[in-house]
């Protein structure tokens, strides 16, 4: 029989696998010109086995004739849910070179089990019977982004037009624009874009053209309507937009008779990194083109008039007053500005509450703040949905805001809530790619980077950068979820006083919160402190049925299994 062992008994959960040094002795006799030796290791667990790198041994491995042979070998296997409590073990096969005759020895086994103590990491998510955690970053209302402030109203064009057009199509324009006149303020500036839809011939000509035309129109109409001001004197910038897949995309999600394959299959298109003449023809190959383009189109043949004034915002309790009227369906919501909408969101904790706010500034043709705060209220749906396949829907569309959203100003917020909604999909390295994106941009805003950088350091724990994880989780917020996150980065670095002061701080920061007392059990019973190993982690226990259900069999506390103290207080 060959000797084996492993380095590790039980085995132990780091970064993403589990990993061992396997040490073999194989007898002289067994290995021979006539001999071939295999050994065939594998995980067992639940009612299945993982088979893991066989190791094979012949005559060329043998150090000498009549010598045993001396393996040493770096192994690992990937951790999956339910591995915890099975065991790794080995059985030899020796074959006979001539006759091909195989004959197996019994199974031996190395070890038993697996510690996984890195998966206690809080990265949003929550088990049955835990509180639900927010998460993402929403985007706040600034008054220096003057844009959300203003005013947005569209003069349409016929289709390949540039001229004055003076129809009903542009009834609205004229009425919103005689309705900020009659206000009597200061009109301090007034940005023009001009735009086309992608079934008009040479956007940016056109596009620039009708700019023009609109800028005349604002004064020509501003006249008319009597405007206190000097008409002249306003500042009218005019801005060269390339073409826009922002509306576009905009509209494509408002166009009904589609199906989520047939979107995509737009999205695949203008994400492409082609010209824009190569992604309209390609356009046009999709089935519901002519469809979309004849319902649809008509709303990007236009230039963009947004009209900033000098006027006082609406109070606190007006906005509220008014969101309220929306959210009830006594309101359209046009009655409220784009920043005016931005900041009643804040006084509506509700999801629901918020996602008609939003959704009601992307009906304004929205902003980056309105497509990521929207994915920010859609991945905190997600976290409620009990079907699989309905949360990975809602994270699905999150991730679109937040692309929306950095596609017209990348910012930290959506970059950081991309990281999110990967977490929620278990894709740890894309997570942690986003996150640390999400830092760089934000080198301006201190605050914000404090708070990625919690995130960041959960991350680094399920890396395996143990030491990385402390120094990151050192300029995060003091919030428990953080703390206790601090606290098992020094666990799992074995600096278990450093472990037991941010446990501590968890604690305090929150009694609520299980996990602080949690880690300090696991502290007590890496001290073989049993009164505060049982006080913990029965503090623990009543705090959280997934950590009763995990204390029971969490191979941390093994040597405690069988005492009738440790039985009582995870009851």
């Amino acid at each position: 029989m060959p000797i084996v062992k492993v380095d590790k008994d039980p085995l132990v959960l780091h970064n993403d696998s589990v990993r061992f040094k396997l040490r073999a002795t194989i007898p002289a006799g067994l290995v021979s010109e006539e001999n071939n030796y295999t050994l065939l290791p594998e995980y067992q667990y639940g009612e299945g086995a993982l088979p893991l790198e066989e190791i094979k041994v012949d005559e060329s491995d043998l150090a000498g004739p009549g010598q045993a042979v001396e393996i040493i070998r770096n192994m690992s296997f990937p951790y999956m849910e339910g591995m915890d409590r099975g065991e790794l073990r080995i059985k030899g096969l020796m074959e006979e070179v001539e006759t091909g005759k195989a004959f197996t020895t019994p199974y031996m086994t190395l070890a038993t089990g697996i510690i996984s103590t890195v998966n206690l990491a809080r990265v949003g998510q929550f088990a049955p019977g835990e509180n639900i955690p927010e998460v993402g970053a929403y985007m706040s209302y600034d008054d220096d982004f003057m844009n959300m402030a203003a005013h947005e109203l569209n003069y349409y064009f016929s289709k390949n037009a540039a001229q004055a057009n003076p129809s009903s199509f542009n009834e609205d324009f004229v009425g919103e624009l005689k309705s900020l006149v009659e206000k009597g303020e200061e009109i301090n500036r007034i940005i023009v874009l001009g735009m086309a839809s992608p079934d008009e011939g040479d956007y940016n000509s056109l596009a620039a053209t009708r700019a023009q035309v609109a800028e005349q129109q604002v004064r020509v109409q501003l006249k008319k309507m009597g405007y206190e001001g000097d008409v002249e004197s306003i500042d009218i910038v005019l801005q060269r937009k390339e073409p826009d897949w922002l509306l576009f995309r905009h509209l494509l999600r408002t166009f009904e008779g589609i199906d989520m394959k047939e979107r995509d299959k737009y999205f695949d298109v203008i994400y492409a990194d082609d010209t824009y003449e190569s992604k309209v023809e390609q356009l046009k190959e999709i089935p519901s083109y002519n469809r979309f383009s004849k319902e649809k189109f008509g709303e990007m043949q236009l230039a963009k008039v947004m009209v900033m004034m000098a006027q006082d915002r609406r109070s606190d309790p007006e906005i509220s007053a008014m969101a309220n009227m929306y959210i009830n369906g006594t309101a359209t919501g046009d009655e409220l500005t784009e920043a005016e909408l931005a900041r009643a969101a804040t006084f509506n904790p509700g999801l629901k509450d918020k996602q008609l706010i939003y959704e009601a500034m992307l009906k304004k043709h929205g902003s980056a703040l309105a497509y990521n705060n929207l994915g920010v209220v859609y991945l905190n749906q997600a976290h409620r949905m009990i079907k699989i396949s309905d949360k990975n829907n809602k994270v699905n569309q999150a991730m679109r805001l937040f692309r929306m959203s950095n596609e017209i100003n990348e910012s930290p917020q959506a970059r950081h809530n991309m990281g999110q909604a990967y977490l929620m999909w278990g894709d740890y390295g894309a997570a942690y790619l986003e996150i640390s994106k999400a830092n760089a941009l934000a080198k301006d805003n201190p605050e914000f980077q404090r708070f990625n950088e919690g995130k960041r350091g959960a991350l680094d724990i399920i890396r395996g950068d143990y030491k990385l994880a402390t120094l990151r989780l050192d300029k995060a917020p003091e919030t428990a979820t953080n703390m206790f996150n601090k606290g098992l980065a020094y666990f799992l670095a074995e600096e278990y006083g450093q472990a037991a002061i941010a446990f501590e701080e968890s604690a305090l920061s929150n009694m609520e919160f299980g996990y602080a007392f949690y880690g300090l059990a696991l502290v007590a019973s890496q001290n073989s402190d049993e009164e505060r190993l049982y006080e913990n982690l029965k503090k623990a226990v009543q705090r959280s049925p997934y950590l009763k259900l995990r204390a029971a069999t969490d191979l941390e506390f093994r040597d405690y299994f069988e005492e009738q103290a440790y039985i009582e207080a995870i009851k």
